[in-house]
């Protein structure tokens, strides 16, 4: 069951940073360099591009609502495509 879980997860992953990459390149012009996209970034870095406090982004990561890469055992880095992508998701319409 948990396996199942972690697979529907890692899926659905891998759709957003798609949409992500796709909605950066649309956006860009196709400028936009994919290396830089898929960098990791500490927790500091991440919370500086998010424009959340430190703590803030670290109990998101501890609950699973903030996509993230682990990195040895306890380590934690945040892709930038990533994190583009969930903002994305994140965003709501403004009715005019």
């Amino acid at each position: 069951m948990a396996a199942n879980l972690k697979f529907e997860r890692e899926g659905e992953g891998a759709a957003a940073r798609q949409a992500a990459l796709s909605a950066v390149l649309r956006a860009t012009a196709g400028d936009a360099k994919v290396l830089e996209l898929y960098q990791l970034l500490t927790a500091e870095q991440a919370a500086r591009f998010l424009g959340l406090a430190e703590p803030t982004l670290r109990d998101m990561t501890y609950r699973h609502e903030l996509p993230h890469v682990k990195v040895g055992k306890r380590g934690v880095r945040y892709r930038v495509i990533d994190l583009i992508g969930w903002s994305d998701r994140r965003s709501v319409a403004v009715a005019s």
